[in-house]
């Protein structure tokens, strides 16, 4: 580890206040899953964690499969999250791939799984890297090469001692190559959408694990994504009512 990295935190602590609390900031040098259905939430807490990484002084490599790089720093600083000037200096790069309109099969996926781990290793490397998201590539891939590239991922986390963020839907895997995925992540958040008592739909998240994280006060939380505002945990009182 580089005496810069070094002198840094050992946790990443979330722009949500509240939500840093409750699950306890995310460790430095771990390899993290953000697992849930559309909307639920997955993109915009890895932007949440991008926020903290970067007001800790952190660089961020944010790799994106459904966003252009003008567009999510749109939508970060939609969300009270000023990325324009951290984006300007070179703290946070955004590698927007464009997949859609390829004709796609088993050997693109893995060429550019190939390229994409290669990249992170050469060009792409920070001290954080979010992969939002990998499920396009899953749909593709053989489930040998996917798992070559995350364990590749795991490797470099161990080697290099960065933190990343990867964000899936389950519907993109079988059981039990879900269950290895997993089994190689540090941290496993499962996130979901949720209807109150009141018949508000909100998101959810249950944190399955988090090696290394600080002692949480709670292992789940109800959101909602409010513009201006970010993340807000709703009270346990608003969420039983």
């Amino acid at each position: 580890m580089s005496q810069a990295l070094e002198s840094k935190p050992k946790l990443i602590h979330l722009a949500s206040n509240e939500l840093d609390r409750i699950m306890g900031g995310i460790p430095v040098s771990s390899m993290n899953l953000l697992e849930g259905e559309n909307d639920t939430g997955k993109s915009v807490l890895a932007q949440d964690i991008v926020w903290g990484a970067l007001q800790s002084g952190f660089t961020v490599r944010y790799i994106t499969s459904e966003m252009t790089a003008p567009a999510l720093v749109s939508q970060m600083e939609s969300l009270s999250w000023d990325v324009g000037p951290s984006y300007i200096r070179g703290d946070l790069r955004i590698t927007a791939l464009h997949v859609k309109g390829l004709n796609w099969d088993e050997g693109m996926a893995r060429y550019f799984l190939t390229v994409i781990s290669n990249f992170i290793k050469n060009k792409g490397s920070a001290d954080v890297i979010i992969f939002d998201s990998l499920t396009y590539f899953a749909t593709k891939s053989s489930p040998e090469d996917l798992l070559n590239f995350l364990s590749n991922l795991r490797n470099y986390v161990d080697e290099r001692k960065s933190t990343v963020v990867v964000t899936v839907h389950p519907f993109a895997f079988d059981g039990n190559q879900l269950i290895r995925i997993r089994s190689i992540c540090d941290g496993h958040i499962l996130m979901k959408i949720k209807t109150l008592p009141s018949s508000e739909i909100v998101r959810s998240l249950e944190i399955l694990k988090l090696r290394g994280a600080s002692k949480a006060s709670d292992n789940s939380a109800t959101f909602k994504v409010v513009p201006d505002m970010g993340i807000k945990v709703l009270p346990y009182t608003a969420v039983k009512a």
